[in-house]
């Protein structure tokens, strides 16, 4: 696979401070996205790919990455266990799928909505642009089908389907594999047009009766868990701009879709919703809110990169995390082990002053 230099449009606010989280990646080096045929290979359920007893590249982001080969290993052992434990015990339950079908893998290791339409959905799009769906099956993971947006998803393929029954592992005779991108904060631009233009339209013609606000600032107060910590006070500054603060979970997928694509401004903390950004046109802006210190602790700025994609305007704001009293330090059933689960989970105050300022500056913004 031929590989190639991507430039990232720098955000259109971007201050030193930016700038010095941002420089070192402006540039990055991807391989083209290729379908793969591969006959007789181990799959497991949650979908990495096993052929002469390595992973197969492209079955998921990250696991070839010279800076962390640890990470690699890590899941290159576990795969290989589960195919020798599946082959010769009992312990593992696998199946050996039908030889005289092709099946087509679209999922991967590291699952959520985010890479659900930025990933998975642009695999499946790509085998119906360049293969078509008529005569493959699709591998369906028993779990997906308590996945409200995956359901809805797929109601724009035509396609047919094997459900894989939970914790089942692989053995498939004839396997088509789109390769994922390389690693998560980096996409395949025409891919992602290509999944966006196919979504906006089926959406548009699905959702055609209803009436949606322009400037949206996606609320995450069902989440629990990172969200705006003076978020009154955010929502009374944004609606002197007209924007109207909205709760996607009390939107279906296509609702949100139909939603984004007449959007013209967004604006969102950090978090999976914010990839619907992907189904806005040319001419709109976005601003992302970042906990400070997680961007100075590891945060890669993958919905910078994908608004460079759709050829948005995008703008960044910083906040700071809020600290936690000891009693606070878990979320859900996880608790807080390290620095990193911390500050991804924290709260973030957002300086309003600093907000104004993006704000006109969002309006401003004159286009040739």
């Amino acid at each position: 696979m031929k590989s190639a230099i991507h430039s990232t449009k720098l955000p259109i606010n971007c201050d030193e401070e930016l700038l010095l989280h941002l420089k070192k990646r402006i540039n990055y080096r991807q391989k083209s996205p290729k379908i793969k045929r591969i006959n007789n290979c181990f799959v497991t359920f949650d979908g990495l790919v096993l052929k002469y007893g390595r992973l197969v590249g492209g079955c998921a982001f990250n696991l070839k990455r010279k800076e962390d080969k640890s990470f690699y290993s890590f899941f290159w052992k576990d795969t290989f266990e589960k195919y020798i434990v599946s082959k010769c015990g009992k312990s593992i339950p696998n199946l050996h799928l039908d030889e005289n079908k092709t099946y087509i893998l679209i999922h991967s290791k590291w699952f959520n909505y985010s890479f659900w339409i930025t990933s998975f959905l642009p695999r499946l799009i790509q085998i119906e642009n360049e293969i078509g769906l008529e005569n493959v099956t699709l591998i369906y993971p028993q779990t997906w089908g308590n996945i409200s947006y995956v359901k809805d998803s797929l109601m724009a393929f035509n396609l047919s389907v094997e459900i894989i029954p939970q914790d089942h592992q692989l053995f498939v005779p004839h396997l088509l594999m789109p390769t994922t991108r390389d690693y998560t904060a980096s996409f395949f631009q025409d891919v992602i047009v290509d999944t966006k233009n196919k979504l906006t339209e089926f959406a548009n013609i699905k959702i055609n009766n209803k009436i949606f606000p322009t400037k949206i600032y996606l609320s995450r107060s069902l989440r629990g868990v990172r969200s705006i910590e003076n978020e009154s006070e955010v929502i009374l500054e944004l609606e002197k701009f007209g924007y109207e603060a909205i709760v996607f979970e009390k939107l279906n997928f296509w609702e949100q879709v139909a939603m984004m694509s007449k959007a013209t401004h967004f604006i969102s903390l950090h978090g999976a919703g914010l990839s619907n950004l992907m189904f806005m046109n040319k001419s709109a802006k976005v601003l992302e809110f970042v906990n400070r210190k997680y961007a100075e602790l590891e945060y890669t700025f993958p919905f910078w990169r994908l608004a460079s994609c759709i050829e948005i305007d995008y703008f960044i704001q910083f906040g700071n995390p809020v600290l936690l009293d000891n009693s606070n330090l878990s979320f859900g059933k996880k608790s807080i082990l390290n620095e990193k689960d911390y500050l991804v989970n924290s709260n973030v105050y957002i300086e309003i002053e600093l907000l104004k300022n993006n704000l006109s500056l969002m309006e401003n913004v004159i286009y040739d």
